[in-house]
């Protein structure tokens, strides 16, 4: 047992669940694939005395450790509800299969990480949703923890209360028998407004306020007056949930009461005094986790902005996250600095919907080169818009290390292109796919969409032509070509649109397959089958718990993950949908839209009349329905513009193309100007005119000032001094003398279940964190430090003599205080992991 301080606080740091741990020490990890997964022996985790704490929240992801652990939501959550006093956040992934069977062989229940509690034992349980075909992934979490799959049938205090969040819960309606509560639109604040109802609750309960027969209701009917939460059965509208200012940081033990709150979350930013400054200064996450295996994004992401202001006609992130908030320059710098001391991650991705429209994105970019440069620490961008990628954005995302980079043209022909409000252009994409392969980049990859509204065989044509363009102009990069299946989102221009059928798609799909193949491209596509499963939830309705229900009955779960997608489990479904149901809201005669799955295919597959209501209509997620409407008209006008060019049957000079939001306003109705507004970080940007309206036709551009790119001579870190940069910038080091440094350690107890190149990764973060002076090899693409190390030990061994040799510089290597240096590396290592000795 040990102590771990936060907030000048000592909490307990232990798995207070000895039993289950013994349990599974014995008979569950020895068995399974990558244990490590399930122990929670990753740094930067908050371990509190549960049993003490007064609110317990379990923090679920429906789908593995690994894409769950990428997820910066999650950690932002987590993060937040830790900094509060009163509560224990504790996370739960959806378990791989082979623990799944090991688990249900032996009656253990699903637990959280950190403390090993069982999921049923905390006051709530929430789930974040990212995917549709991740929601039966829910059912088998809530099975597994021993926790009745429907809302109706948790009585008491006996099982948490079931929430959920995240751009899927913009629809929450397919869930709505599984869920107590959804949260809709931003969770910082809101996630501990639901956090407070139910403490109060359970306060009021003890003190016999309210009785045990109503409490769950009471709860339910407290949760439906906060702003942005939805309670089926209780909530008839909801407003989503809007922090105005992302760059605004919280103190929540210095609350004064739950309407402060609830008047910041309504988007009243100058109620922000009554809230208390946060206890760090980084204004983003203080404590980052870092996981000790590979993750599908293995790096510090940083969120710089949040919100999307392109306006692309089928894209619900878009629209949801409206308006565009960005943080200030100098947070997302202290955010990286401080992400990077504490995680020891060789990569920084700056994340937001479209990175490149930032609006001091040059700037940062600048005061990064330098940190990057000198840590040898490589950039990433996960999302740049065409047309939005510099010579200046390429030239210090390069100097490191030549990331891969991702463009989305969407269509192969600029009248689709035109069609979905895509404004970009073939030049700029061509342009800037010369510009990464003179710069050395090697692989670029391209995403578009199939089964478009008034997609023709002449756009997928446009395609291939778009790629041997490409290829034309950019010898010897590696073109990796994207496909996916459009489905109509709900909140979009395009949500009237039908979703195209499976044979359609399959007959795309082989067709561009054909074209492509003497392009020498590495082609790539969603399955259509997988595409109408997450159309059928995503546009669903109440009875669509009932598909799922029946779905995952059959056999459906783990559909997130390709190769155990289970199609014909949910085709069973839709055929028996009209069988008895557990549910608590249907019968035959309230299932008033649909009388079998044939009907809900209908559903699917014919164009909506835009005056009808749809399901989600009683989500306000602050965009005029009229906006959205005048957009989908314009997408019908553009298609008929192009049938009839050459005629005089349709003449209008109306522009059907829907500008970026920063050069003007078209009043979609998210912002007032008072309360709610773009938020830039240059001062510049906030100033323009986001007042005006489209008939004034005043276009004003972003200014974004040039700025000199400069390379930084390191004096220090984990590398040696860059002696010049040649026309790819490669970095050749300066012979120095060197020494050699050998660290010994030992690997034991619980730290048995880390494999070799796991426990080398965690060593090698641990150095960078220390920023312990290793040589690294010279290299065109990636830089590693030069070391050696013992052999391998077989899987679930023990030993105290492995051993890690690398060279430092000898100026260096006589000033260096050996045992001082190996406690320090010692307390950022996990249990069982420990220097036990350095020489030089």
């Amino acid at each position: 047992m040990s102590a771990i301080i936060y907030n000048d606080k000592i909490y307990v740091n232990m798995k207070t669940n000895h039993k289950l741990y013994s349990k599974l020490n014995a008979d569950v990890l020895p068995f399974v694939q990558k244990p490590v997964r399930y122990l929670g022996l990753e740094t930067g985790t908050t371990i509190k005395d549960i049993k003490n704490i007064p609110l317990k929240f379990a923090l679920a992801f429906p789908d593995f450790y690994e894409l769950g652990m990428s997820h910066i939501g999650m950690g932002i959550i987590y993060d937040i509800l830790n900094s509060v006093d009163y509560i224990a956040c504790e996370r739960v992934y959806l378990p791989y299969p082979d623990m799944n069977t090991k688990l249900k062989e032996h009656n253990i229940p699903l637990f959280s990480l950190e403390s090993f509690e069982e999921i049923k034992n905390f006051d709530i349980a929430g789930f974040s949703l990212q995917y549709e075909l991740s929601y039966t992934n829910i059912l088998l979490m809530l099975e597994l923890s021993g926790i009745p799959l429907f809302s109706k049938d948790r009585t008491g205090t006996d099982f948490p209360f079931v929430g959920a969040g995240g751009p899927c819960a913009f629809n929450p309606l397919p869930l709505n028998d599984f869920m107590d509560f959804f949260i809709i639109g931003d969770g910082e604040i809101t996630t501990v407004l639901v956090c407070d109802a139910v403490l109060k609750a359970k306060n009021e309960l003890k003190s016999g306020i309210i009785d045990i027969s109503d409490y769950r209701n009471y709860v339910k009917r407290k949760l439906a007056e906060i702003r942005g939460v939805y309670v089926p059965g209780i909530s008839k509208t909801v407003i989503k949930s809007l922090l105005n200012n992302i760059d605004l940081n919280y103190n929540f033990n210095n609350c004064d009461s739950l309407n402060s709150f609830n008047n910041l979350n309504s988007g009243n930013v100058s109620n922000s005094k009554n809230i208390g400054q946060s206890g760090h200064n980084y204004n983003y996450i203080n404590k980052h986790i870092v996981p000790l295996i590979e993750t599908v994004h293995n790096r510090l992401a940083v969120e710089i902005a949040r919100g999307c202001s392109s306006g692309c006609r089928f894209c619900q992130a878009g629209y949801i996250y409206r308006p565009v908030r960005e943080r200030k320059k100098d947070t997302v710098v202290n955010a990286v600095k401080h992400g990077l001391h504490t995680t020891g991650l060789e990569e920084i991705s700056l994340s937001s919907l479209s990175t490149g429209d930032y609006s001091e994105i040059e700037p940062l970019l600048s005061e990064l080169a330098e940190l990057t440069t000198e840590e040898r620490i490589s950039m990433s961008f996960p999302s740049m818009r065409i047309g939005s990628l510099s010579e200046d954005i390429l030239k210090k995302t390069a100097a490191v290390k030549k990331t891969n980079f991702t463009l989305a043209p969407e269509a192969g022909t600029q009248r689709l292109r035109n069609i979905i409000n895509k404004n970009i252009s073939e030049t700029d994409l061509l342009n800037e796919a010369a510009e990464l392969s003179q710069k050395g980049y090697k692989s670029l990859k391209l995403y578009f969409m199939i089964g478009l509204p008034f997609e023709r065989i002449a756009d997928l044509d446009g395609i291939a032509y778009l790629i041997a363009k490409i290829k034309s102009v950019a010898k010897g990069l590696n073109v990796t070509v994207n496909v996916n299946n459009f489905v109509p989102k709900p909140h979009t221009p395009f949500q009237w649109f039908p979703m195209e059928k499976e044979e359609a798609l399959s007959f795309k799909i082989n067709y561009l397959k054909k074209i492509l193949k003497p392009l020498n491209v590495n082609f790539k596509y969603q399955d259509p089958k997988v595409s109408f499963v997450e159309a059928l939830i995503s546009r669903g309705n109440e009875f669509t718990s009932k598909i799922i229900y029946k779905a995952y009955k059959s056999g459906a779960v783990y559909d997130s993950e390709s190769r155990l997608f289970n199609f014909d489990a949910w085709m069973k479904a839709l055929e028996n949908s009209n069988e008895n149901y557990y549910g608590n809201i249907y019968n035959k005669e309230n299932d008033f839209n649909y009388t079998d799955h044939t009907d809900y295919l209908k559903y699917l597959y014919e164009e909506k009349n835009i005056n009808d209501p749809l399901p989600w209509d009683f989500i306000d997620i602050l965009v005029d329905k009229k906006f959205l409407k005048e957009e989908y008209k314009k997408s019908c006008m553009q298609n008929a513009k192009s049938i009839y060019y050459f005629s005089s049957e349709i003449n209008t000079t109306e522009d059907l193309l829907t500008q970026n939001c920063r050069k003007i306003c078209y009043l979609c109705g998210v912002c007032d100007f008072k309360t709610v507004s773009p938020v830039y970080s240059s001062k510049d940007a906030n100033t323009k005119m986001h007042k005006k309206n489209i008939k004034n036709n005043e276009n004003e551009k972003d200014e974004n000032s040039g700025v000199k790119d400069a390379f930084f001579n390191e004096t220090g870190g984990n590398s040696v001094e860059p002696d010049n940069f040649n026309d790819n910038n490669n970095i050749k080091a300066k012979t120095v003398p060197f020494s050699e440094i050998t660290f010994t350690y030992s690997k034991r107890g619980i730290a048995k279940y880390l494999g070799h190149l796991e426990t080398v990764k965690i060593l090698l973060k641990a150095f960078k964190m220390l920023k312990i002076p290793l040589l690294y090899k010279e290299s065109q693409y990636v830089l590693r430090p030069k070391l050696s190390y013992s052999n391998p030990i077989p899987f679930m061994s023990e030993s105290d003599e492995l051993y890690v040799k690398g060279r430092i510089p000898k100026i260096h290597a006589a000033s260096m205080n050996l045992n001082d240096l190996k406690d320090k590396i010692n307390s950022l290592l996990p249990e069982g992991l420990k220097i036990i000795n350095i020489n030089i």
